[in-house]
């Protein structure tokens, strides 16, 4: 129960850190549009992107790689 409760602690600080670097890259690449100047009146209706589930799929299996390794090693270390 011990191992699991691990695996599930290191998958979940892995995910939330991962998830923060993502963001903050994002946030640090991000150019906005010159569209809203040129308008005279701002739109009411906001159009968002196109969104993909491939970026938190791949957050994901990299957290429970991270995870899986992490605890591998310290059962690894705890046994020698």
């Amino acid at each position: 129960m011990k191992k699991y409760l691990l695996f599930t602690l290191f998958f979940a600080v892995a995910f939330l850190v991962l998830q923060v670097l993502s963001g903050m890259l994002l946030t640090m690449f991000y150019t906005p549009s010159n569209q809203w100047v040129e308008a005279s009146a701002l739109p009411s209706q906001v159009m968002f992107g196109n969104t993909s589930s491939i970026a938190p799929l791949v957050i994901s299996l990299i957290a429970l790689v991270i995870a899986f390794g992490s605890v591998k090693l310290i059962k690894n270390k705890a046994v020698h």
